[in-house]
């Protein structure tokens, strides 16, 4: 499947949920539609006055990144997406190595 058939947008305002566990924090279960990888983000207590913030677990790290902002994860996922072309382009040019 083509890049520009897939839905690149990176929308992370739809699909969050009370945390069943953590009282007035919200939940957002967010799966990458073009490198299928699964983020998971929380928001942090919030402080009147100031910008609310996220905890996320992103694919490859064994702790969270906490004080984000939305715009800094989509950020992050824009990174990883680099990062994901970057290494299925390598492993595609291998692969032709070795049909020659």
């Amino acid at each position: 499947m083509k890049l520009s058939m897939i839905n690149t947008t990176i929308n992370l305002e739809d699909g969050w949920k009370q945390h069943p566990c953590l009282t007035g924090c919200w939940h957002l279960e967010w799966t990458d539609p073009v490198t299928g990888f699964d983020i998971s983000i929380v928001t942090e207590l919030v402080v009147p006055g100031k910008p609310t913030t996220y905890e996320a677990w992103f694919p490859g790290l064994s702790d969270s990144t906490s004080h984000l902002t939305l715009d800094e994860i989509r950020g992050v996922i824009k990174y990883l997406r680099e990062k994901h072309h970057d290494e299925t382009y390598r492993l595609l040019c291998e692969d032709d190595m070795y049909m020659d």
